[in-house]
């Protein structure tokens, strides 16, 4: 019982950490033009070779998804070391 809590809580800090790590690489290079790597294999299949332009909400989620990842990664780290902190008592 005891190590699936500890497993969970883990989870929740490595889960916290990649996403405060992925919202601050995410901020810092909101504003260059990038496509995914599903959308290179759809053109390169498709034969095509420019992705489309960014639209309005391209680029209102490369605003909100670090900010969102700002905010909930630390609150997976503090939800983790809050389960860890109750093992012990």
């Amino acid at each position: 019982m005891d190590w699936e809590i500890i497993l969970k809580s883990l989870g929740l800090l490595l889960f916290g950490l990649l996403f405060v790590w992925l919202g601050a690489t995410g901020w810092k290079h909101r504003r260059e033009e990038r496509i995914s790597l599903i959308e290179a294999a759809i053109l390169k299949a498709g034969g095509e070779e420019e992705p489309l332009p960014r639209n309005n909400w391209d680029r209102f989620a490369a605003y909100v998804q670090p900010v969102l990842m700002l905010i909930f990664g630390p609150l997976m780290i503090l939800g983790g070391l809050a389960v860890l902190s109750l093992l012990g008592e």
